[in-house]
């Protein structure tokens, strides 16, 4: 059987391994959520037929016609691709009520 020190020691490294790994891996998911923030907003921008320079003074310089052209439902939205149905799964916003999977009726 291992001493005090010896299972201590053994411990902390293993969590400084996991810390480490820990680290690694959100550094991982910070590079793919810049990468799909990006992708976005190249949508967006195709979206709207504008190139990069065009897009950037859009949303810098002229924020309130930005805000116009999605009022209007020109920008893209996440759920575009949704399917309308009373059976979908999920709670779609904060008003609509949840389908309960557990209820009996």
């Amino acid at each position: 059987m291992l001493s005090y020190e010896e299972q201590t020691k053994k411990l902390l490294a293993r969590r400084e391994s996991l810390e480490k790994r820990m680290r690694e891996d959100n550094a991982e998911i910070d590079k793919i959520n810049a990468k799909l923030n990006e992708m976005q907003l190249a949508r967006v921008r195709d979206t709207l037929g504008l190139d990069q320079k065009a897009f950037f003074e859009l949303i810098t310089q002229h924020p309130e016609k930005l805000l116009e052209l999605t009022a209007q439902g020109t920008a893209v939205s996440d759920t575009d691709t949704a399917q309308d149905s009373d059976e979908m799964d999920g709670q779609t916003s904060f008003f609509d009520k949840k389908s309960n999977h557990y209820s009996e009726t």
